[in-house]
């Protein structure tokens, strides 16, 4: 019953919004078997979580279709000027980013599960995706990650073993965040240079560590997604210059069918956030 319900409600947005094409979404492309129950934008991993590897389960789904006036795809973005980073002295913490061009930015997490749908439908709408990936996930399949931003976006520390910071002194803070961009910097020619504290909290010794090994800014998040739907800090919808939290689990297709549909709805882009967050020069 709530699976038919959920889907009459993505029809009737998408019909109400174009007249065309139905996006197939939500509960009716959920298979309930094997979910793990989110609460909150950053649910407490267990020490065995973090590094445990799953490979989702995926079915064969019908072609997904957008309608076509959907501003998804990437553009000249940015329209406007931009500040660079910082080259010195406190690392920015951002949760949203100061533009009011239409866009928002996708960020994914962790990568504990691989769900080989995602890269395709990234791939299929021509979505940039910043990476914040943790140890054991990224050297088990470094290609997976380089295939789900290969429309854009770059890979960036989210520490070794998602430990929480605050917890830590300064040097054992470093270790895990400076440590992390060096193992992605041995599998690309340019890691990151971006950082997300695991479970989203940090303190001064957090931004000291990150911008003492060529990190420029502390990510947050300002909407996230889980179980197929958005959930807003403000309002009940998307903002210009949103930063959006999601996560490698099994819910992550159908919430980034959930973001593209909303993105529809409201004229927005997904664009690439390293675009408005761009090194200082000679960074």
């Amino acid at each position: 019953m709530y699976r038919q319900r959920r889907s009459n409600r993505i029809r009737a947005a998408v019909a109400a919004f174009a007249g065309l094409t139905t996006l197939l979404l939500g509960a009716s492309l959920i298979t309930a078997c094997g979910r793990t129950e989110i609460e909150g934008a950053e649910a407490s991993q267990s020490a065995g979580q973090n590094t445990a590897i799953t490979v989702a389960e995926t079915t064969t789904l019908p072609p997904t279709t957008l309608p076509p006036t959907t501003t998804t795809t990437r553009a000249a973005w940015p329209k406007g000027p931009v500040v660079p980073l910082p080259a010195a002295g406190a690392v920015p913490v951002l949760s949203t980013i100061a533009t009011t061009d239409p866009v928002v930015f996708l960020t994914i997490d962790d990568g504990n599960i691989r769900d080989p749908r995602v890269p395709e439908l990234l791939a299929q709408f021509k979505v940039p995706a910043t990476l914040f990936l943790n140890q054991g996930p990224f050297l088990t399949d470094p290609d997976y990650f380089f295939s789900v931003i290969a429309s854009g976006g770059t890979i960036n520390s989210h520490t070794k073993s998602h430990t929480q910071l605050t917890r830590l002194n300064a040097a054992s803070q470093r270790n895990e965040i400076c440590g992390m961009r060096d193992i992605i910097g041995q599998h690309m020619s340019v890691p990151g240079h971006l950082f997300r504290a695991p479970f989203g909290v940090s303190n001064g010794a957090t931004q000291t560590a990150a911008g003492s090994c060529g990190i420029n800014a502390v990510l947050f998040w300002h909407a996230a997604l889980n179980d197929g739907r958005i959930q807003y800090q403000q309002g009940n919808q998307l903002q210009p210059g949103d930063i959006i939290l999601s996560h490698f689990r099994n819910d992550l297709y159908d919430n980034i069918q959930a973001l593209l549909v909303q993105c529809a709805l409201q004229g927005l882009t997904i664009a690439p956030i390293e675009a408005y967050l761009p090194l200082p020069a000679g960074g």
